[in-house]
This record gives C-alpha cells, structure tokens and sequence, in this order.
C-alpha cells in the first residue's frame, strides 16, 4: 500500500484566524484540504455534540469532526492529485503538549503553522462566540471566568487555559526542527495578508505568486436570539431528528432567518484587560524568549 502523510499541519491557536487561513490556503491548486475544516485526529479532543464523531459524509462539508479513525482520516485525502499538498488545519492541535509528538510521528518532515493572538483578545473573543451561540449564558465575562471548566473541545470555556501559549508552542519546538514552524501573529498577518500568504506559499515550496481572494471574512462574530429555543433544538433526539427531516442548506436558512440577530455589542472592561495583561505576562515573556518575536512590543506589553 502506498505510504500516506499529511504535509502540512496549521495548529492553532483558536480565534486567531485559522478559518480564514483555511479558506486561503483551499484557494491554492497546490493545496489540498478536506471537506472536513476541522479533523482533530492527532488531539484528544472530546465533543458533547456525538455527531462529531460520526463518519463524514463524502460530498458534504463540515466545520468540526473527531475523526478517530487513521482509515477514515486517510480516506478523507483520497482526491488528493500527485501534484497537490495535503494539509490539516485543527486548531485543537495546539492543546494537550502530546500531540505534537503525535503529528511528528505520523510525518517527521510535515511543516507546522501556528498563528497566535493577543491572548487577552483571543480569550475575550472565545467567550463572545460563546455567549454569542448560546454555550455560554453568563453575559458578563469576568463572571465568565469564574465559572466551572468545561473541558469539552466544542462550546468549551477554557478561555485562560487556551490562551496560555508557552507550554503548546514549545511542544512543537521540542519535537520538529525549528525550519519546520512557521509562526504568525493575528494581529501582524490580518494587516497585511498578502504579504503573509506568499511567505507561508513559500514556506509550504509552493507557488508563491499565486494570488488569494481574501476579500470575504471569515468565522465573524453572530449574535442569536432565541436562545431558549436554540439550545432544545441541539437536544441529541431532536437535533438528530432535524437532520434527518432537513437537507443542510434548508437547515442553515431556517437557522439563520429564526435565530440570526444582529452582532452583539459586548465590549471588554478596561480594569479586566489589566488584569487579564498581567495573568498573561510571564507566559508571553518565556514565549517571546522561545520565538524570538517581539510578543511583549506587538501584545502592548512596553507600553504598560
């Protein structure tokens, strides 16, 4: 049987733009991705939606899977052309410091992309995209933080624990050669994304003049309304039940025309942003030591 690997692997960190990276990367006819944008094979990643765990469908496409099975994980790269890449991008990658051993055994030579955040803004944009889909109930979010950890990878609430950088990025360090990380900073690459595409194209030995449409924004922030409703709807019987009623597009419309409002006007307390700068900044210290980026100058830390 001919030997299969992934090639490339972008690992994070959540909401720090690995769905549009995902999207630029898919526009590249070198590049090949799955129908499945999220595969979380190599994390230990749980989900309390079971149908996660189910086998996707070909033809059809999906946000999030947990793709357990190594048969199933290499079918979905069956379309792969001799002359395309393949890539995985599961931000799920970067927590849990075993799976980039994981990674490193499937394909020793696979390249590794990390895109990190603010990590004040990541964890404040996570708690609104929960609160927002309805995971989340508490509006306030220094309230949030003190809640009960649910570790569940979907609608989870690590806010802190998945901003925490240095521990995740080092596990990569330690295991794959330092020419095979390429690390981005949301906050640098959203500014000036052709200019980040043609380098991860290089750094990925593609064809770097290829030009991207990156004119369409991706995994914004949706407020919903309805909430109550909504969260009886993603009840395991009858979620089930609506799939199996519903094609997925009529499913998306009555989704967006019941339960779509306008985005949400949640703002971050200037006194918890402090706060919040403060827990990070030894994290980000050992983290700008590791990369050799100026994490504390970029995060606005110097101006402290």
């Amino acid at each position: 049987m001919e030997s299969f690997a992934v090639d490339f692997f972008v690992v994070g960190a959540a909401r720090s733009g690995t769905t549009s990276l995902h999207n630029y990367l898919g526009q590249h006819p070198e590049v090949f991705l799955s129908d499945v944008k999220e595969l979380n094979h190599f994390s230990q990643v749980e989900s309390n939606d079971h149908s996660d765990y189910k086998a996707p469908k070909k033809g059809e496409s999906y946000h999030t899977k947990i793709i357990k099975s190594f048969d199933v994980y290499r079918d979905l790269f069956s379309e792969t052309r001799p002359d395309q890449i393949k890539g995985d991008v599961s931000p799920s990658y970067l927590w849990g410091t075993e799976t980039a051993q994981r990674i490193y055994d499937h394909n020793p030579e696979a390249r590794i992309i990390i895109t990190l955040r603010n990590p004040v803004d990541r964890a404040f944009s996570h708690f609104v995209m929960n609160y927002g889909v309805g995971y989340d109930r508490e509006p306030d979010f220094a309230k949030a933080l003190k809640a009960p950890l649910d570790r569940v990878w979907g609608g989870g609430n690590l806010y802190l624990e998945w901003s925490t950088y240095f521990e995740a990025v080092k596990s990569y360090f330690d295991v794959f050669p330092k020419d095979r990380i390429k690390l981005l900073i949301f906050e640098d690459w959203t500014r000036d994304k052709d200019a980040t595409l043609k380098e991860l194209f290089h750094f990925l030995k593609i064809d770097d003049a290829f030009h991207v449409d990156h004119t369409i924004q991706h995994n914004q922030k949706v407020a919903y309304k309805n909430i109550g409703l909504l969260n009886f709807l993603r009840g395991r019987f009858i979620k089930d039940t609506i799939k199996s009623i519903l094609p997925s597009r009529l499913r998306d419309w009555t989704k967006r025309k019941l339960f779509t409002s306008e985005e949400m006007d949640i703002t971050l307390d200037a006194g918890l942003r402090e706060e919040l700068m403060d827990y990070f900044a030894e994290d980000v210290r050992k983290l700008e030591e590791l990369t050799s980026i100026p994490l504390q100058e970029k995060w606005g830390y110097n101006s402290k």
